[in-house]
């Protein structure tokens, strides 16, 4: 018989439940533990020596990054561990619970998904080093900024009074966020991505910090086959609405897919649109059709993506030739 082990994750729990092959919960199997490796694995081999003649496969939502432990383990155990996107299992879970909703019943609906045989399944990502470089530069890049606001408003506030070791303490808690970013920048360029985060940068409006965004949270770039599956991977398509034989555009961005590469690509359209004439004319062309400040940039922004994915694939530096 083959069993589903459906997690529930969160940063510091994993709620267990257990259903058979058709779907029938088994309470005396469900749980709570700790997310952490030892847990998790004791927890497995315990299910696996209870039921050897038995197969389990795992299931679980992609959860940030707190789904990683649980499905590292099954991978070194040789446990299949289905991943789902969250947006299935919120909408299977809001479907089909009645009553209250716990952790448990979230567990147990997320077993029961594995009965329909989908998900991915989980093998180690050989880009979790790039995407963690990609997301630190941008989380250092919003901690300076955060960080500079709050030191102009309280200097301003207690110009006077502060002492000389405060605005000492605050002034060398600024340079290192900075330098730390400057660092990753180092690192990013002395690694085997160094020549597309260099090459990304010819782009207008693409710096080091766009560049190494754009690198952390596409990775490879060559899994994209097309223009349009890049621009919904940033959530910069249309969200589309049809009814009989009625299909129109919303006018809205479905905006699924990665935020952080969204928000990177929005700040190098604004700066491409105001420093590069083609960008700039394309901006314009937009506006002058009757589109609104954001529609506009959005076109300019999926340009501008467009163009580095041409960039990496063809393995050239910008020029005018990418706008034929």
């Amino acid at each position: 018989m083959t069993f589903f082990i459906g997690c529930d994750t969160a940063k510091a729990k994993l709620d267990i439940a257990v259903v058979n092959s058709v779907g029938r919960e088994m309470p005396e199997l469900t749980t709570t533990i700790l997310n952490e490796p030892r847990d998790i694995a004791t927890m497995l081999l315990t299910l696996s020596g209870a039921y050897p003649e038995d197969e389990f496969i795992c299931v679980v939502e992609a959860t940030g990054c707190y789904h990683l432990a649980f499905a590292d383990v099954c991978f070194d155990l040789g446990i299949v561990c289905r991943v789902y996107n969250p947006l299935i299992t919120k909408q299977q879970i809001r479907a089909s619970v009645r009553g209250k909703k716990t952790d448990r019943t979230d567990a147990l609906m997320i077993a029961r998904l594995g009965l329909r045989g989908e998900g991915r399944p989980y093998t180690p990502d050989p880009y979790k080093t790039t995407k963690y470089y990609g997301r630190g530069c941008q989380r250092l890049s919003v901690l300076n900024s955060s960080f500079r606001q709050y030191k102009n408003h309280f200097s301003a506030l207690v110009d006077d009074t502060m002492s000389d070791e405060l605005r000492e303490v605050l002034d060398g808690v600024q340079v290192a966020i900075k330098e730390a970013r400057a660092q990753l920048y180092k690192d990013l360029a002395a690694s085997a991505d160094g020549i597309v985060f260099r090459r990304l940068q010819t782009i207008p409006g693409i710096g080091p910090y766009v560049a190494a965004s754009i690198i952390g949270e596409v990775q490879d770039m060559r899994r994209f086959t097309t223009t349009k599956s890049i621009i919904a991977y940033a959530g910069l398509d249309p969200r589309i609405k049809q009814s009989g034989k009625s299909l129109n555009s919303t006018g809205r961005l479905t905006k699924r897919g990665s935020s952080y590469l969204r928000r990177s690509i929005f700040i190098a359209a604004n700066i491409a649109r105001q420093h590069d004439p083609y960008f700039r004319a394309l901006y314009d062309k937009k506006r002058a059709e009757g589109k609104r400040y954001t529609v506009a940039n959005c076109v300019v922004a999926r340009k501008l993506l467009t163009i580095a994915r041409a960039v990496w694939i063809t393995e050239k530096n910008y020029d005018l030739s990418f706008w034929d």
